[in-house]
């Protein structure tokens, strides 16, 4: 069971060099002053979305907040799950996140959810929970 401890990133405002027609914005990690290409973030790194603010669905606290997972994969845990029971409801969260920027992350289904899944994420690779500010495989 594989197991990583969360960290929190910003933007640094900066971007990476362009590669053909491809750059990535710049991160810091909140805890070290590491900085990372978005692109190179590690499993488990947990950052507020910027950008268009109509974008992404966002938590209690106005924020949309992004998990890194396996294989590259960013996890909107404000957004929608694809196997979300109520589409037409934009008042529920598929999956409920209690904390915020800099602090320990949980997600569950405690609080105005739908009946999909029990919590957990899934994507190519992996399936697992993000408790306690630890993303732990099952």
């Amino acid at each position: 069971m594989s197991e990583y401890r969360c960290t929190w990133w910003e933007y640094t405002g900066r971007s990476t060099e362009f590669v053909g027609a491809v750059s990535s914005p710049i991160m810091r990690n909140l805890e070290t002053g590491e900085e990372l290409s978005g692109a190179d973030l590690p499993i488990g790194a947990l950052w507020a979305a910027n950008g268009d603010p109509d974008l992404y669905p966002k938590g209690d606290d106005g924020l949309a907040i992004c998990c890194r997972l396996h294989g590259g994969h960013t996890w909107f845990i404000d957004g929608r799950a694809s196997n979300c029971t109520m589409k037409d409801d934009t008042e529920h969260r598929c999956w409920v996140r209690h904390g915020t920027v800099g602090e320990l992350i949980h997600v569950d289904k405690a609080g105005k959810t739908c009946a999909a899944g029990a919590g957990s994420i899934a994507v190519t690779g992996f399936h697992g929970f993000l408790h306690h500010g630890v993303l732990r495989g099952c």
